[in-house]
């Protein structure tokens, strides 16, 4: 077989993997968008103003000392964030990381179900569209 044979099939092999691939991403993405509904920049802020939601940011520390969202509580520390949660497993809990692309939010929505919670939305726009919507991040621990 030619060379160039050789690099063309290689090509194709590779193009057909890395299709397989994104597949399995995609449905990854769509399972956690199904079991996780996204909860917008409006009915989030009337919860934070409310009170009645329990924030989770799976940011890095960094990321979460140079600001966060408001009462939200860092998943750096899972101990102390487990001794934080609320005691009512149907209280309302809001995930979320740095932006769209970001999918660090699957961990804190696996880590509040393994607990037992049952009302776990992801805020998708995350600390990118938090800051679009005009609003000032908090820089003080929760």
């Amino acid at each position: 077989m030619s060379a160039s044979k050789l690099h063309y099939f290689f090509a194709l092999f590779l193009t057909v993997l890395c299709n397989h691939l994104f597949a399995g991403e995609l449905d990854q993405a769509k399972a956690y968008d199904k079991h996780y509904p996204e909860i917008k920049y409006q009915d989030l802020r009337k919860s934070i103003d409310a009170g009645e939601v329990f924030i989770i940011d799976v940011n890095s520390e960094q990321t979460y000392k140079q600001g966060h969202l408001p009462t939200a509580v860092s998943m750096v520390d899972e101990k102390k964030l487990e001794e934080r949660m609320p005691f009512n497993k149907d209280y309302p809990i809001v995930v979320y990381c740095g932006g769209p692309q970001c999918t660090a939010w699957y961990k804190g929505a696996d880590f509040a179900a393994a607990r037992g919670y049952n009302s776990i939305r992801h805020y998708k726009g995350g600390l990118k569209d938090w800051k679009a919507q005009g609003e000032r991040l908090s820089t003080t621990a929760n």
